[in-house]
């Protein structure tokens, strides 16, 4: 922002100029110039030109940019070598396309670009981004932090070669500490993290779009009032989390959170080898993960081939990571999975489930056990953790078996499956771990028949998703 300069004379030389000017005399008409009465309005659309699709060019459009307006941006596939930033209010920024045609397609690439983002934006009150391409960004491809209204509507955030092994974007689409967030119609593919991530956020709803070759396909955390809908989400090592981590600085918690309507297939990718944080805890082979969150419904989902299982519900203390209690809720609350159609689920589990000096030894007794009575070798639809907060529940005298009240349960019940259920003597959909009491030798083996504390219905609070 330029500073204003007030209008004063000062000495000898300024009262010399303004008398030079004076003293042409014989025109009474002032000369035109850009002080102008008439003051000049930014056009209602930028056209960005191919040639101005380079880095130093688009930035500074992107820099001047004004509130209201929509850059638009021509089909083609142009390198960038650095992020692209904007901080504008009610912008629009949009392309020709998201697909991978540079002749009717809008692609960004960062394949050249050594470090940072693809495209961010910051502290921005209203911005769409439409219709355009992100590809091989290192770090975020699309990131909006610290804003509002947020839309992001067809477009693609993609790693494009070998994402398991050599992918170095974290995270495909990613607004962050902002409010009344939308993604709607878009994909993310390759991420070493989460494709679609919506963190510290409230007001959200990630609706009809396509994620795969990614860690966590769509990840909701540490956020609030979030509809997760339509999606087709496939091919990831683990499809849909909910989850509350320790050491945000926004909001403490994960809470009112709906996942409904989803097509959530064969996520049995393995961790890429570039993935690090909590994301490496997601087993492979999981479809649907919440953790540590309060009140999330998830209901009338497709989920079918998932090697470890289709949900699994836990507490942070499964992870086996350091919290600090005094700062971090590490328990799962309010949890209700109903409606479900779940098939092809369980029969080689990955993640913590095989590893053989833990859960891999849970597995293996009870898989024998199955396999003794001729009945399928393989965990349930529905694993929970079995943990309860004894400040809000009720536990045993060492933190084993027990449960909640009220709407603080954690329920499942009603879901379709593909595999037998024998009345009074076994059930596929359902298994309690009570890990705690398996990890102290309080108990040889998992509640699989009939968990009663899961055999369960709760009325969760309206999420709408939006504000």
């Amino acid at each position: 922002m330029h500073q204003a300069i007030p209008f004063r004379l000062k000495g000898l030389s300024a009262l010399l100029a303004l008398l030079s000017l004076v003293s042409c005399g014989g025109n009474d008409t002032p000369a035109p110039g850009p002080s102008s009465t008439t003051p000049t309005t930014p056009s209602a659309i930028r056209v960005v030109t191919p040639a101005e699709m380079n880095d130093e060019d688009l930035s500074t459009i992107l820099f001047q940019a004004r509130a209201g307006q929509t850059i638009a941006l021509p089909s083609g596939r142009y390198v960038f070598k650095k992020p692209l930033k904007l901080n504008v209010n009610k912008i629009t920024v949009e392309g020709q396309g998201n697909g991978s045609d540079p002749s009717k397609d809008t692609i960004l690439s960062f394949k050249n670009a050594s470090e940072g983002n693809g495209f961010e934006a910051r502290f921005v009150k209203g911005i769409t981004l439409r219709a355009f391409a992100v590809e091989d960004a290192v770090g975020d491809a699309i990131l909006v932090a610290d804003s509002t209204d947020v839309l992001m509507d067809r477009v693609r955030a993609e790693w494009t070669t070998d994402p398991v092994h050599t992918s170095r974007m974290a995270y495909g689409l990613y607004p962050v500490a902002s409010d009344n967030v939308t993604i709607i119609n878009s994909k993310a593919i390759g991420t070493r993290d989460a494709g679609i991530y919506v963190g510290q956020s409230k007001n959200i709803t990630v609706s009809g779009n396509e994620v795969y070759y990614n860690v966590a396909g769509i990840e909701i955390e540490n956020s609030q009032n979030a509809v997760v809908e339509k999606n087709n989400v496939h091919d990831n090592s683990g499809g849909i989390l909910v989850f509350a981590l320790p050491g945000t600085y926004r909001f403490k918690d994960n809470r009112d959170t709906v996942v409904r309507d989803n097509q959530v297939r064969s996520n049995n990718q393995p961790i890429a080898d570039n993935a690090t944080g909590f994301v490496r805890a997601v087993p492979p082979g999981t479809g649907i993960m919440v953790l540590a969150s309060q009140n999330t419904e998830v209901s009338n989902n497709i989920i079918s081939d998932h090697q470890t299982t289709a949900l699994l519900a836990v507490s942070f203390q499964a992870t086996g990571i350091h919290f600090d209690p005094k700062v971090y809720d590490p328990y799962l609350r309010g949890y209700q999975a109903r409606g479900n159609i779940i098939t092809n689920f369980g029969s080689k589990p990955g993640g913590a489930f095989a590893d053989p000096e833990g859960l891999g030894q849970v597995v293996s007794g009870l898989f024998a056990n199955l396999k003794s009575n001729l009945m399928p070798e393989k965990l349930a639809a529905v694993v929970w953790d079995g943990i309860v907060d004894p400040a809000t529940g009720s536990t045993g005298s060492q933190g084993q078996g027990g449960n909640y009240s009220g709407n603080q349960k954690i329920c499942a019940g009603g879901n379709t499956l593909d595999t037998p259920n024998l009345p009074g003597l076994l059930s596929y959909e359902n298994l309690d771990l009570d890990l705690l009491a398996l990890l102290q030798g309080l108990s040889a083996a998992p509640n699989f028949p009939f968990p009663e504390r899961m055999n369960c219905t709760i009325t969760l609070p309206p999420v709408t998703g939006k504000p």
